[in-house]
């Protein structure tokens, strides 16, 4: 049977299904944020458990698998941790930048109902640009008060934390040496989602709108494993669309009781392959898309214009006109954020790293504990523990409280879950 690494090989590495996934996914999510927003996040209790709330849940998970399955295939071939983060943040940073200086800077100003001076000294003014760090904050003084989903200028932003999480996690396991390990990072993934199925027994919110945040990262260290052991694993689409049903019912089972939220983490696997799956077919270029990579810029734009469109046409708060009217409106503005801002951005690479290139190491390579290594893995784990706690991943006051014997209050999921 054909491996996913034969397919690998004959892409080169770059698989033609990757560019559908990004922009096929970015759309899904702008749709239903049409509905969540124009409805009221409440809605989505009314839609039939299966298939469409473990489809709705699956699409984040799915985005977050294919980061994993590219990223990790990047960090080998970079062999370099200062490139890996300066690739990151160079590819992250521009237009969340872009996307939140307009909001607070721009927008906020011309649709608050507070008088500027207000608005300007609020302690939300200031704590939205929190997302830079990785403590991401949804809301600006005095804005969209009146929509459907009230003071929410970009919801989407929740993802900004997990996200974060994953390339501190990536990075720590590249100064270590483990991230071409198989058999290491399996051992690490295990762990990972055992410590994230403990904390579910903690934190008893069900999952009833989407998957808990942690879930994210799971998504992602599942991709780095599915790259990993491409070669052992079977390149077949019929066996991807029986793992997706799979994967589906398991979400639908989790979510009619939170006793079966375990369930989640073998659905997510299902889904990174067949995210890989799809990823690798021989599927023909995407006419108008391959200009550019503009999906980074649907997700990261498009909630704050369609919250807009609500606040200026409250007689037309319906999905389907937010949509028709959203789409165009993201589309241009990712658009320019990739042609004009992004893209130089990325540009800079050649400028800001070493032309020479470390020597390619062998898995199994475990780095040396040098005074530099020891001050990086600190400065990296404590930053991962500021992202963990700004964005509530883990329920870690809960768990102090249980260890302490104290009745202390679940914690919740940091900010709306879309």
């Amino acid at each position: 049977m054909r491996t996913l690494e034969s397919r690998f090989d004959e892409c080169r590495g770059v698989g033609p299904g990757f560019d559908h996934m990004r922009v096929g996914l970015a759309l899904s999510i702008l749709l239903w944020h049409s509905f969540g927003l124009s409805r009221g996040l409440l809605w989505v209790q009314t839609l039939p458990v299966f298939p469409f709330r473990p489809l709705l849940a699956a699409l984040l998970p799915m985005f977050f698998s294919l980061s994993g399955i590219l990223v990790i295939g990047s960090a080998i071939r970079l062999n370099s941790l200062r490139t890996f983060i300066t690739f990151r943040v160079l590819r992250i940073l521009p237009a969340l930048f872009t996307e939140v200086s307009l909001s607070a800077l721009i927008f906020g100003p011309m649709l608050t109902v507070l008088p500027l001076r207000g608005y300007f000294t609020s302690p939300e003014f200031f704590e939205y640009f929190g997302s830079f760090i990785g403590r991401a904050r949804f809301s600006l003084p005095g804005v969209f008060l009146d929509n459907p989903m009230p003071k929410l200028v970009n919801g989407a932003l929740w993802t900004v934390g997990p996200e974060i999480f994953c390339y501190v996690t990536l990075s720590l396991l590249i100064v270590t040496g483990i991230y071409r390990q198989r058999r290491a990072m399996l051992a690490v993934t295990i762990l990972f989602m055992l410590s994230c199925i403990w904390s579910d027994q903690i934190d008893t919110q069900a999952i009833l709108r989407a998957l808990p945040s942690r879930s994210l990262i799971c998504a992602f260290l599942f991709g780095n494993l599915i790259y990993l052991y491409r070669d052992k694993l079977p390149y077949s689409q019929l066996l991807a669309v029986g793992v997706f049903v799979v994967s589906l019912g398991a979400i639908a089972v989790a979510e009619y009781s939170s006793a079966y939220n375990f369930l989640i983490y073998p659905a997510i696997l299902g889904l990174s392959y067949v995210t890989a799956i799809i990823g690798f077919s021989p599927l023909p270029p995407l006419p108008f898309f391959h200009r550019g990579d503009y999906s980074y810029g649907i997700y990261i734009y498009g909630f704050p214009i369609q919250q807009a469109l609500l606040h200026f046409f409250p007689a037309h708060r319906t999905a389907l006109f937010v949509t028709v009217t959203a789409l165009p409106l993201t589309l241009l503005c990712a658009i320019g954020s990739w042609h004009l801002i992004e893209k130089p951005v990325l540009g800079l690479r050649k400028h800001l790293l070493p032309k020479q290139r470390r020597p390619v190491e062998q898995e199994g390579t475990v780095r040396a504990w040098t005074p530099r290594t020891v001050g990086i893995t600190v400065c990296l784990l404590a930053y991962g523990l500021f992202v963990a706690h700004a964005s509530a991943l883990f329920p870690l006051r809960s768990a102090a409280g249980r260890l302490l014997g104290a009745n202390t209050p679940t914690t919740t999921q940091a900010g709306p879950q879309f």
